[in-house]
């Protein structure tokens, strides 16, 4: 019989912190034998899992490589990775200007180089699609 590989997503901080979000919400607890740590199980009331920074021995993560008990003890340590801002939308990436290959220099067969004129000399194709196209005004309010 032939198993098939299941792929896992790679967890970003937004995951870490909803999961210890959900580990609180469940009322998950951490408990600390030595140097070993353990934390509750929210579907077994006597059962608990055994964690370390990098792993928990349930059955989520061993599936998913994330868990809420992992999460919470990542808190509990001050381990959890801060989340990015969001950054800016960029609709495209630049695309290089089609007459110089983006590198700014058109290159003639005498063997002369002048500035690309389509760029200006910046590599970057530049959008003709809004010349040549009416400003924008502004439409004084209606009184009201």
């Amino acid at each position: 019989m032939v198993q098939g590989t299941r792929t896992t997503r790679a967890a970003t901080a937004e995951d870490f912190h909803r999961l210890a979000d959900v580990a609180h919400q469940r009322g998950l607890r951490l408990f600390r034998d030595g140097s070993r740590w353990y934390c509750s199980s929210a579907g077994d009331p006597g059962g608990c899992y055994f964690l370390t920074g990098y792993s928990c021995t349930c059955r989520g993560f061993v599936t998913h490589q994330r868990c809420s008990h992992h999460a919470l003890l990542l808190e509990r340590l001050g381990w959890l990775p801060e989340v990015e801002p969001d950054m800016p939308f960029i609709d495209q990436a630049p695309v290089d200007c089609p007459n110089c290959a983006g590198c700014g220099v058109v290159v003639y067969r005498s063997g002369n180089q002048d500035r690309c004129l389509d760029c200006g000399g910046n590599g970057v194709r530049v959008d003709r699609r809004l010349q040549g196209q009416p400003g924008i005004r502004p439409v004084a309010a209606a009184a009201a």
